[in-house]
């Protein structure tokens, strides 16, 4: 029997929120109907604060420093990306960018002309040494890039004029513009840098300005009425930490909170019988997925093959997805989804499917494993927690009677996942705007350029690191996928990587306004929003 349909009493403790991610990956082109500020007849309405509710905490405003993604929230209205990708077509759209790049014949030299009259916060003008300057913290190992690896492939760059910036790089980077529409090289003001810590008191070109932050709690932004392009309708924003979800949804009910970006499955009919609330979905490019450490777990026992197999064989994601989830995702049976550069319906044969009684028959013919005791470090944000009890009881269900979750704050986990002999399997997820399969690879399984939440043996991960590599050096499609594909496999074959779901942005605000939505990373864009009326 499905374990979901054990666990049907248990439904009133379980909560998901579908969209708190590990890191997040870019952003997305504004909508064509851009909102235009007090031009839209809402001058009173204007005035009015816009309150966010996000249940998890942000970590600092630095964009180059920081990858979660309640950070990401409020980077994203205060800085800017050479780029952005349209998350429709997936297409590069010109931002801070006058242009779309020009490459040489070898695809080694990129200019990019940049857009004139536009000014930082502080007064700093935007122009080419802006640009050199951010790029180059990028690149200093030092300085402790969120991203490091964005700018991996770049040389050198010079600035012939103000408003033109050229790249000299070290190979044809193939994600090399999705690259430039990262939220982690969103481009700073080098005097705001050199003089402040950006990550409490941040500065961009966006059209919000920073205005104050009560560490944990909340952060207040407003207008930026020197903004190059069209004024945002909303003035002021404050986004408030709210850990409790059902506190949140509460807020959102009085109306003391007009956005919720995360909303679980399990509060959905609260927010669905209340007129004054609007419930909606967007496509995401993102998975979860448990990862098995092989190397630098706490139990020795994790470097065997057939132990991790077994464990991968005890995760009912389909249960999961189909009593948890209620339709708003999708099983995973590749790493990479069906809609990031790299996918192949080949990788979905490569994946252990739920099998207890496979997980079974593996434990009893090595005595003494189903008592082994696994580090299971689970992150205590909604969507985290309940996952990890759902799983810790499909685990026991296939046999393996000591899984122990240790629940942990999110900012400690962020960190903490990333260090040696710490646990043995955990849950994380990554937010693909850029739907490219290097920049899911390479972050999250490179042996040197990714966060090392996953330890695999040396020779798997040489080989992981040379397909990682191999895709993303060309711009020839059929091999960046040939490796992808095979990085995909090898991750799945040795059980290092059991993917969960593929998941659906799912959020809710209040009926007073309109155009709200998330982009396929996850992230959103108050400039975007309107006032419904």
């Amino acid at each position: 029997m499905k374990l979901w349909k054990k666990l049907l009493t248990l439904s009133a403790t379980c909560v998901l929120s579908v969209s708190l991610l590990a890191g997040c990956s870019g952003t997305t082109t504004p909508s064509s109907a851009a909102p235009a500020g007090t031009e839209s007849g809402n001058e009173a309405a204007a005035g009015e604060m816009f309150n966010i509710a996000l249940t998890a905490p942000f970590t600092g405003f630095d964009p180059l420093r920081t990858n979660d993604s309640a950070s990401t929230y409020v980077n994203a209205q205060i800085y800017e990306t050479l780029y952005r990708i349209d998350p429709e077509t997936g297409e590069s759209t010109p931002l801070l960018a006058a242009d779309l790049p020009e490459y040489s014949d070898d695809g080694t030299t990129v200019t990019i002309k940049l857009r004139e009259g536009v000014t930082f916060h502080d007064g700093t003008p935007f122009n080419s040494e802006a640009v050199k300057y951010t790029f180059d913290l990028i690149k200093d190992p030092d300085f402790g890039s969120a991203r490091a690896s964005i700018a991996n492939s770049i040389d050198s760059m010079e600035c012939p004029d103000d408003y033109t910036i050229v790249f000299h790089l070290l190979y044809d980077d193939g994600v090399f513009l999705a690259k430039l529409a990262h939220t982690n090289a969103a481009i700073v003001s080098p005097t705001a840098q050199q003089n402040q810590d950006l990550m409490t008191q941040p500065c961009g070109t966006g059209p919000y300005k920073f205005v104050s932050s009560v560490s944990g709690s909340n952060v207040v932004l407003t207008r930026n009425e020197d903004y190059w392009g069209d004024l945002p309708a909303i003035k002021d924003i404050t986004m408030t930490i709210i850990s409790d979800e059902s506190t949140a949804v509460s807020r959102m009910e009085t109306g003391e909170a007009d956005f919720m970006p995360n909303i679980s499955v399990e509060q959905l009919s609260r927010v669905e019988n209340n007129s004054a609330l609007t419930v909606a979905t967007s496509e995401a490019a993102q998975v979860y997925y448990l990862t098995m450490r092989s190397t630098s777990s706490v139990n020795p026992i994790m470097a065997e093959k057939d132990f991790r197999i077994a464990l991968a064989k005890g995760i009912d994601k389909e249960g999961y997805v189909e009593y948890m989830m209620q339709g708003y995702a999708n099983v995973a049976t590749s790493i990479i989804g069906p809609k990031i550069v790299g996918y192949d319906e080949e990788a979905t044969t490569h994946n252990i499917a739920y099998d207890p009684e496979g997980a079974k028959a593996i434990l009893d013919a090595h005595p003494g494993w189903a008592d082994e005791e696994i580090c299971f470090l689970v992150p205590s944000t909604p969507a985290y927690s309940k996952m990890g009890e759902y799983f810790q009881s499909s685990l026991t269900q296939a046999g393996f009677n000591n899984v122990n979750i240790e629940t942990i704050d999110w900012s400690a986990w962020l960190t903490e996942s990333k260090v040696d002999n710490r646990f043995d399997i955990t849950l994380a997820a990554w937010s693909n705007v850029t739907r490219d399969g290097s920049e899911l690879m390479e972050p999250n399984f490179h042996s040197v350029n990714g966060q090392r939440r996953v330890r695999l043996d040396e020779d798997d991960w040489a080989l992981v690191d040379s397909y990682i590599e191999a895709s993303k050096t060309t711009t020839d499609l059929a091999v960046r996928t040939e490796n992808l594909v095979a990085c995909n496999d090898l991750l799945q074959d040795e059980a290092y990587v059991q993917p969960i779901y593929h998941s659906t942005n799912l959020f809710c605000y209040s009926s007073e306004y309109t155009n709200i939505t998330r982009d396929p990373g996850g992230t959103f864009y108050v400039k975007d929003f309107q006032y419904a009326s």
